[in-house]
């Protein structure tokens, strides 16, 4: 990667940024997309579809790849409790597949929370056990709602024209980030003392990006693997991506 994004590269990927420049992380903070850069349930869903397409979205292939792989990257990151929790509920959601079962997230999550309060009750104490759990269950209590407030407002997004597909983006990120930050508002206002006004339009501009941007990033290292050219060529496409995260985060922090 080139030099201006190796550190964001390796923040993505693994939640490292040690190498990452001050004012960068300051204009994350101030701009509410820090936790882009602490491995969290984001990079495992995000991990997980490219399993899907690596595994041409077989149910048994998704699993026998999936199993291990969550373990490594759940290694690799420390097992966090944010990723512990992200690994549980796909582990689950992939058992699903396979047995012919309706996967519940409401159960999941509270299955990964059990599991993890087993291994160590005083993970409770943590802030990212506290964030990750109030993530998704905001999500799973508010999503759905403010997805049909905002479809009543703005018209059905039906059809697969690019008006409709636009609609459909902006009312599913509005709906996820806005149900998101419910709960985690209130805990990220106690133990930092400080709100960003702009997360939802920060989360609104940058998550595509930093979608593309963790898939290129493991494209990228999967190529470098046997194609160095290759590798260095999706890298900087990738950088492409992590420039204007980083640029929309400054621009917004101020």
């Amino acid at each position: 990667f080139p030099q201006n994004t190796e550190a964001l590269a390796k923040a993505l990927l693994l939640g490292d940024d040690s190498d990452l420049d001050y004012k960068t992380d300051i204009a994350f903070k101030l701009s509410g997309i820090r936790h882009i850069i602490a491995v969290s349930g984001l990079h495992v869903a995000m991990l997980y579809s490219v399993l899907r397409v690596a595994a041409l979205n077989r149910r048994w292939l998704t699993a026998l790849l999936g199993y291990p792989l969550l373990c490594l990257f759940a290694l690799a990151a420390g097992f966090t409790p944010s990723v512990t929790r992200a690994c549980i509920m796909v582990g689950l959601m992939m058992a699903a597949q396979q047995i012919d079962r309706q996967y519940d997230s409401p159960t999941a999550l509270a299955f990964a929370g059990l599991v993890m309060l087993l291994e160590n009750p005083l993970v409770i104490t943590s802030i990212s056990f506290q964030m990750s759990f109030a993530c998704v269950t905001g999500i799973q209590l508010f999503d759905a709602r403010i997805s049909a407030w905002l479809t009543a407002k703005l018209g059905s997004p039906k059809g697969k024209g690019f008006h409709s597909r636009i609609k459909r983006w902006f009312i599913t990120s509005v709906s996820i980030s806005l149900s998101a930050i419910v709960l985690t508002t209130p805990i990220s206002a106690y133990y930092f003392g400080t709100v960003s006004l702009v997360g939802v339009l920060s989360n609104l501009l940058t998550l595509w990006a930093v979608s593309l941007s963790f898939y290129g990033i493991v494209l990228a290292l999967f190529l470098s693997l046997f194609w160095h050219s290759g590798a260095v060529f999706i890298a900087k496409l990738a950088s492409i991506a992590m420039e204007y995260v980083t640029g929309i985060a400054g621009f917004l922090s101020k």
